[in-house]
């Protein structure tokens, strides 16, 4: 049995906190917060499984730590809890929530400590168990297809022209990690770098339909070492929509709000000997949306079986996360 420690008491911690007591493994989700009047009616309560607390000390027998609380917090807790385990060889299992970091200064701390942390911290790109993502894993890895030539992602929908959402962080907070670019573009960012390596060259749009604080809708155009392109089109200021056009040496790979349409072979040509595009087929024809709660838990799923293995992470998904936040912080936005 399992003693696991989550930082933050609220949303998308709450969210984490709930799915950890799913896991009969775990015998006490601890749930932290500095401030005490915060979490005092929640610890008066009675709850399978969970506790609360404001005494950091409380947390020092856990066997892993999820790290929810604000972005600007990811850095100081992973610090902290390091300096209490100075003493061992190896740093305590640690789920982070993206971003890694949101400033230089930050991101130069996570990456002179690679050697130390990246073989237990994991940070929480959940798009990485994306069923979009595994199934372009094997188109890529396959070659079916070819190789990758260009990328369109377009993700929209309205929640900029809600009355109650002009004061909500995503269009007040001037933090590129909390505006659309950054707050979910780095989901995309990270997936396109699992895919399709390494980033030569990025650019940034931003623009601001709903007339709110800061902006709504994104343009993020990367270009890879391998020469390719690819476009992450993304709006809080129009009608809903989740697709991906994906454009191999031999084919097409297209998603539509969670429906896979394949075209290939490239060589198809029409009665009159020319070009037309291929009769698609479909593949998974039932999966679920790329923003769905079973990708984090797939994400927390993977954490435990390494935490409870006593394995390591790769050290490449760490240099990966770092390498998806350096392009929003490069950008200065």
């Amino acid at each position: 049995m399992i003693k696991l420690s989550v930082i933050g008491y609220k949303n998308h911690a709450l969210k984490v906190a709930n799915i950890l007591c799913e896991f009969p493994t775990v015998e006490i989700v601890n749930i932290y917060h500095p401030n005490s009047e915060k979490i005092q009616s929640l610890a008066s309560s009675s709850q399978i499984k969970k506790t609360y607390t404001s005494n950091w000390k409380d947390l020092t027998n856990s066997h892993a730590f999820f790290i929810c609380s604000p972005s600007g917090t990811h850095v100081n807790y992973i610090s902290k809890i390091l300096d209490d385990f100075s003493k061992n060889k190896i740093c305590p299992y640690i789920y982070c929530e993206k971003p890694p970091a949101i400033s230089r200064i930050e991101l130069d701390w996570l990456q002179g400590k690679l050697s130390k942390l990246s073989k237990t911290l994991y940070f929480g790109f959940n798009y990485r168990f994306s069923n979009i993502q595994k199934q372009l894993n094997k188109i890529i890895s396959s070659e079916h297809l070819g190789i990758p030539v260009y990328a369109n992602f377009a993700i929209s929908y309205g929640i900029a022209f809600k009355n109650e959402m002009r004061e909500n962080w995503r269009f007040t907070d001037s933090s590129v990690f909390s505006k659309i670019t950054g707050n979910l573009g780095i989901h995309y960012v990270d997936m396109c770098i699992g895919l399709f390596g390494s980033i030569k060259k990025t650019s940034i749009i931003e623009s601001n339909i709903a007339k709110n604080l800061q902006p709504d809708t994104a343009l993020i155009n990367l270009t890879f070492e391998s020469g390719m392109i690819c476009n992450i089109f993304l709006s809080y200021a129009t009608v809903f929509s989740q697709t991906a056009d994906v454009f191999f040496s031999d084919g097409l790979f297209r998603e539509n709000n969670s429906i896979i349409d394949i075209f290939h072979p490239r060589d198809t040509f029409n009665l009159d000997n020319e070009f037309c595009q291929p009769e698609p087929y479909r593949i998974n024809n039932n999966l679920e949306s790329l923003n769905s709660e079973s990708d984090l838990h797939q994400s927390i799923c993977y954490f435990l079986s390494k935490v409870e293995s006593g394995k390591f992470f790769p050290e490449k998904k760490y240099a990966q996360s770092l390498s998806a936040t350096e392009i929003f912080l490069n950008i200065g936005l």
